[in-house]
C-alpha cells in the first residue's frame, strides 16, 4: 500500500505492483505510509481519497506466482507451504480462532499425504509445462487449503473459490469479518458480497499497466502528461505481463484452463477475462 495525502495504492502480488510502486516515487509523492500488500484501515477505505489497485487476468496470475516460486523459492508463500510442513504457521487464528482450531488436522492431514520431495521438483524447471499444471492442481485442490493459508481455509471459500479471488476479497474489500465468517458459502454469494464491499475506486490492468496507470494519474490531475511520459514512457509494455502471455497457450492444457475458470469465476465474470490464444 502507498499512501499518500492525495491517494491510496492497494498492492497485490503478481499483478504489476512492483512497476506502479517504482513510478509512484518517480513521481515523487509524498507517502505517509508504504507497506507491502497492507490494505487501508477503515477510515481510509470509506474516506472520499482516491483508492486505486492492480488487478491481473486469473490464467497469467497463476503462471507468474509458479514462476515467481521457481525463481524466487523461499520467498513465496505457496512455495513453503508445498516444499515443507510448517507446524507454527499462521493458520488465521485473528480472522476466526474457532476455525483455525479446527483447521489444525485439516493440515496434518494433508501434510500427512504430501510428497514434499516430489513437491520441490515442481519447482525446478521454469519452462515445465507438466510441473506448472500439477502444480497448478494442487495450488486449486480444497483439500490443500489448510496448508497453502489458514486465513484462506477458515473462511470457507476453498470449497469453492480459487486462492487469488481470496486475495482479490481479502485486500479490495472491507468487511473482512464478514469474508472470514464462513457464512459466503458459494460463488453468487461471494460475488454479491465483493461487488457491495469492494472499496476500490479505480482498476489498473496489468495487461494495459502503463496506459490505465496513465490515465488514472490524467483524470485526477496528479500528474502532467509531459511528466508521465518520462517516468513511464509513452505506451511502454509491462515486462511481466508480456512474458506471461507469451507462455499461457504452451503452459495450460483444457484441464487446467477450465479449473482456473471455475475456481477464479468472482474476477472473471466482474473484469471480464477471457483466456486468449496466442
Amino acid at each position: 500500500m502507498f499512501l499518500s495525502d492525495e491517494f491510496v495504492y492497494v498492492d497485490l502480488n503478481k499483478t504489476g505492483s512492483v512497476s506502479v510502486l517504482n513510478w509512484l516515487h518517480a513521481l515523487e509523492f509524498p507517502p505517509r505510509q508504504v507497506t507491502h500488500h497492507l490494505k487501508p484501515d477503515e477510515a481510509t477505505a470509506s474516506s472520499g481519497i482516491l483508492k486505486f489497485a492492480t488487478i491481473r487476468n486469473p490464467w497469467d496470475y497463476y503462471l507468474s506466482l509458479w514462476s515467481y516460486g521457481v525463481k524466487r523459492k523461499r520467498k513465496s508463500g505457496p512455495y513453503l507451504a508445498l516444499t515443507r510442513f510448517r507446524p507454527l504457521k499462521s493458520r488465521g487464528y485473528t480472522q476466526n480462532p474457532f476455525r483455525a482450531v479446527c483447521g489444525f488436522v485439516p493440515a496434518l492431514l494433508a501434510a500427512a499425504r504430501q510428497d514434499w520431495t516430489a513437491n520441490l521438483h515442481l519447482y525446478a524447471d521454469p519452462n515445465n509445462p507438466d510441473a506448472f499444471r500439477t502444480w497448478l492442481r494442487k495450488v486449486m485442490d480444497p483439500k490443500l487449503a489448510p496448508l497453502l493459508s489458514g486465513a484462506y481455509y477458515s473462511s470457507r471459500l476453498h470449497s469453492y473459490s480459487g486462492l487469488y479471488s481470496y486475495r482479490f476479497c481479502n485486500l479490495y474489500c472491507a468487511g473482512s469479518k464478514t469474508l472470514h465468517s464462513g457464512h459466503l458459502r458459494d460463488p453468487q454469494s461471494l460475488a454479491e458480497w465483493a461487488e457491495e464491499n469492494c472499496y476500490i475506486d479505480r482498476f489498473l490492468h496489468t495487461e494495459s499497466l502503463a496506459a490505465d496507470f496513465r490515465s488514472v494519474m490524467l483524470d485526477h490531475r496528479l500528474a502532467r502528461a509531459e511528466t508521465l511520459d518520462c517516468v513511464i514512457g509513452a505506451g511502454k509494455p509491462m515486462n511481466a505481463s508480456r512474458s506471461a502471455a507469451a507462455k499461457r497457450s504452451d503452459f495450460y492444457d483444457m484441464e487446467t484452463r477450465q479449473l482456473v475458470a471455475e475456481r477464479e469465476s468472482l474476477i472473471i465474470n466482474r473484469f471480464g477475462y477471457e483466456f486468449m490464444e496466442e
